[in-house]
């Protein structure tokens, strides 16, 4: 995505999506910590797991990255949702792979439909560039969310990976990743 589309949502909010940009940084972080461990959205993490999750750094190495499409949704002048596709390099079956992530909507916001469209948005460009599987890693804990990419399309694959974060940061020992994915073809 070169430019800015703009989208509605099931609720009637409008919201422009576009690629972020180095200027998006420090308040893409705040919208990620907001979503991720903040208090008020059903998406917060806060009750499993302590930090922050992501950082202005990490956000950096994702724009210079060209694997990576870092998308924003902006409502006016505020940014209210992201995500970001790493494009993996093709698996065993010879199918084009990529990883969704740092996925958030501002809570205030939530609930309206933007993360839906946020998630398909994402899934149309990697479809045009030839993608066939989208995966997730989605933390235990947390059958709301699982439920939620149901969905919209994914299915565990039966495969958990270790906690991405400071293990340290945990409130629940042990707690780690489920693999979800979700064919675009």
């Amino acid at each position: 995505m070169t430019a800015s589309r703009t989208f509605g949502t099931r609720h009637g909010t409008e919201f422009t999506l576009r690629p972020a940009t180095a200027g998006d940084v420090p308040e893409l972080v705040d919208l990620v910590q907001a979503a991720y461990r903040g208090e008020g959205g059903w998406t917060t993490e806060v009750h499993l797991v302590d930090g922050h999750r992501t950082d202005a750094g990490e956000v950096h190495a994702m724009l210079a990255d060209p694997r990576v499409t870092l998308l924003v949704a902006e409502l006016g002048d505020d940014l209210a949702g992201c995500c970001y596709t790493r494009r993996e390099p093709a698996d065993p079956h010879g199918r084009d792979r990529a990883e969704l992530g740092l996925f958030a909507v501002r809570p205030a916001v939530q609930s309206r439909g933007l993360g839906g469209r946020l998630l398909e948005a994402q899934a149309e460009l990697l479809r045009a560039a030839g993608v066939g599987v989208l995966m997730i890693q989605v933390l235990q804990g947390r059958p709301e969310l699982q439920d939620w990419y149901r969905r919209h399309g994914f299915a565990a694959v039966g495969t958990a990976v270790p906690f991405a974060g400071n293990p340290d940061w945990l409130k629940v020992a042990g707690l780690g990743m489920d693999v979800m994915e979700r064919p675009l073809r």
